[in-house]
């Protein structure tokens, strides 16, 4: 037996039919067909069947997506899932894979018998629960996230800044590390609400989330605290260095064209963290000086 019939005699025997690739939805079968191949597909004029996916839906199918995958031509594997076609027993499946080599590009349509079947299938199933486990803690993960923000304004919503504020004051309590806090709101935004409607209202305070988002700093930390009041923790900034921040925010607020209205004002209370002192008391400090702010006409900053 030279080479070639030992080839043959062994793919026979592992029952895969081989079919090279000559161009697009042109093959030839090469060498002897297995005996399932030649009962579910009928010979053509020439010999074996060199098109089986004119007599398998699944194999036209399959073939669809091996193109694709051919014109990609980068070595590799592309396989199809188990199926059995009409005549195949009960213990076995059929199994079709796209290979392409350095040697060529063919289709392999090979039968699996039921043990080899059974462990793929339990295999599949492992894969599948490891997928689904995988997408679920994308899917959490998605929704933590989105549940850390503000939807109208895409800042930080208040859960989520009390967590950080309660540990950068820690931080800041071990490491002396200069902390500052901003709070403000829109001044007369109940008229704004009254006046122009609520939707107004929204434009306003999602283009306020904007406008945060785009002056402040790398580490600064900005949240919707409720309603039309916003936060801001400063990180490294004393109390002088956040009336600074505080004040340029406050004229670029002032004079920025917002949607409907036109003109906004906000009134800013600032405070810088005195360890060891509480979150409530360093949060009551600031909003006390926000306090100062309105009491004095609004659209301006004070610090306690």
């Amino acid at each position: 037996m030279d080479d070639k019939d030992l080839i043959y005699s062994i793919i026979s025997d592992i029952d895969i039919a081989v079919l090279r690739r000559l161009g697009p939805g042109e093959y030839v079968l090469i060498g002897q067909a297995p005996d399932f191949y030649r009962e579910l597909y009928p010979d053509d004029e020439n010999g074996p069947c060199s098109a089986p996916w004119e007599h398998s839906d699944m194999l036209a199918f399959f073939l669809d997506d091996a193109e694709n995958f051919f014109e990609e031509n980068k070595p590799g594997t592309y396989a199809s899932s188990f199926w059995q076609e009409a005549g195949v027993d009960a213990e076995s499946a059929l199994w079709a894979q796209a290979l392409i080599t350095s040697k060529g590009q063919a289709i392999l349509v090979r039968r699996l018998h039921y043990e080899y079947v059974e462990r793929a299938k339990s295999v599949l199933k492992i894969r599948e629960g490891i997928l689904e486990k995988r997408k679920l803690q994308r899917e959490m993960e998605l929704y933590r996230n989105i549940s850390r923000f503000d939807r109208l304004t895409s800042l930080f919503n208040r859960a989520t800044f009390m967590e950080i504020i309660k540990d950068e004051t820690e931080m800041a309590k071990e490491t002396g590390a200069s902390l500052s806090l901003l709070i403000f709101d829109i001044d007369h935004f109940k008229r704004v609400n009254d006046t122009y409607g609520h939707l107004t209202g929204d434009a306003v305070l999602s283009t306020l989330g904007e406008i945060l988002l785009s002056r402040l700093r790398m580490e600064d930390v900005a949240a919707r605290y409720g309603g039309e009041e916003f936060v801001i923790l400063a990180r490294n900034t004393t109390r002088d260095q956040a009336f600074i921040l505080a004040e340029d925010l406050r004229r670029h607020i002032e004079f920025f064209d917002f949607p409907t209205i036109h003109r906004a004002t906000v009134s800013v209370g600032c405070t810088e963290y005195m360890a060891p002192e509480g979150v409530n008391e360093f949060i009551e400090r600031a909003d006390m000086a926000m306090y100062d702010a309105k009491h004095d006409n609004r659209n301006n900053v004070k610090v306690r």
